[in-house]
């Protein structure tokens, strides 16, 4: 009997997906006009695949969840093998209902990415193409829940670790204030509008000394500008958001994201506006539809080396770009098999900001995922 119990409240699930991959700029290249250019986009063919799992265990008021990712990216050309990829996550959150309106929880998550340690072509002219980090964090949460609205708090330690150049590692305290209401509305309350708002901030400490620039504002900005100054490099980094949801025959979500990062060091400062949207729907032929736009402005409170692009990084995947995006995917499934056919474009231009750099990525892909489930 006790076993009937027991497995009445696991619930586990798992996800495959595979599939090849095309990539216009695989180095993730930039072009500087007037400038030589130690590196150029180089397009390759690669082959993705992804294993994700997750374990939901509910007892009482008490709920426990682990998941974890396993990912790579293989590339064919042998010009861009310093990308091939692999990386890693863990997750674990327990929460525990305390009262109707109040929960309790704490979860803690690492991610790893690891590129291949591969020579690149440019190498000679002193390219460096890795991007890979890791990151780990823990985090405390308060929930407070009284329909249609809740309140949450989180707070806690975030580390990170940029692997090419460790003078970008840091250790944080961070937080996060985020409020959300769920309205309806119709005879029949066919429709269902979200609303978020949220506010996150984390005091980020470096293990490297901060830059000051030592030449006259007249001239030009180049590495024989910068010199280390006393102490060590301290970075405020402000993130605040409002997302707008609607969901009827389509689901219309609209988001203004807004991030400050205050530095001690010369150049990696900067104050950027995120403009999201995403339309998803149910097409005829069981086609499932998501688009995604996003538009990025971004203003740097320093004048910024062309080289040095780290400061514009938010360290959450290796497959973050901060540019202009637009993202369009189809999801067929196939019967009741748990498979089903993921068809995805992807293209992502220069942010908006006054630079003489420009940058053009796009990634085509067609694979096949599995889903399976515990009932």
């Amino acid at each position: 009997m006790h076993g009937v119990v027991l497995l009445a409240v696991l619930k586990l699930t798992l996800q495959l997906e595979v599939g090849p991959e095309w990539d216009s700029n695989a180095n993730r290249a930039e072009l500087v006009q007037g400038a030589a250019n130690v590196d150029t986009p180089t397009a390759s063919f690669l082959v993705r695949s992804t294993a994700a799992g997750a374990l939901a265990w509910r007892h009482g008021r008490n709920a426990l969840r682990l998941s974890g990712v396993l990912g790579g990216k293989v590339f064919f050309n042998p010009a861009v093998q310093d990308q091939n990829v692999l990386v890693g996550q863990l997750a674990a959150e327990d929460r525990v209902r305390v009262a109707r309106w109040l929960q309790l929880g704490l979860s803690t998550d690492y991610y790893d990415a690891g590129q291949q340690n591969a020579t690149p072509p440019c190498a000679a002219a002193g390219c460096n193409r890795h991007r890979d980090f890791r990151s780990g964090q823990a985090l405390a949460r308060l929930v407070f829940v009284d329909d249609p609205g809740e309140l949450t708090l989180f707070g806690g330690y975030r580390g990170f670790q940029w692997k090419p150049d460790p003078s970008f590692d840091f250790q944080a305290g961070q937080a996060t204030l985020l409020a959300a209401i769920h309205l309806t509305a119709g005879a029949e309350h066919q429709h269902e509008f979200d609303l978020s708002v949220s506010y996150h901030f984390e005091r980020r400490l470096y293990q490297s000394v901060p830059e000051v620039d030592i030449c006259a504002p007249s001239q030009p900005l180049t590495d024989m500008c910068l010199a280390p100054a006393s102490g060590e490099r301290a970075d405020w980094f402000h993130e605040g958001s409002v997302e707008l949801s609607w969901l009827r025959w389509v689901l219309l979500s609209a988001a203004y994201g807004l991030q400050l990062n205050q530095s001690n060091s010369f150049g990696q400062s900067l104050l950027r506006h995120l403009f999201t949207l995403k339309v998803a729907a149910r097409l005829p032929w069981q086609l499932y539809l998501t688009l995604k736009g996003q538009l990025l402005v971004t203003k740097y409170l320093d004048p910024i080396l062309l080289d040095q692009q780290v400061s514009s990084q938010t360290f959450i995947s290796i497959e973050d770009e901060n540019r202009n995006a637009l993202i369009v995917d189809l999801d067929r499934p196939i019967g009741e098999t748990g498979l089903a056919v993921d068809a995805r474009y992807s293209l992502y231009t220069n942010e908006l900001s006054a630079s003489p750099v420009s940058f053009l990525r796009q990634v085509v892909y067609l694979g096949i995922t599995y889903r399976a489930k515990t009932r």
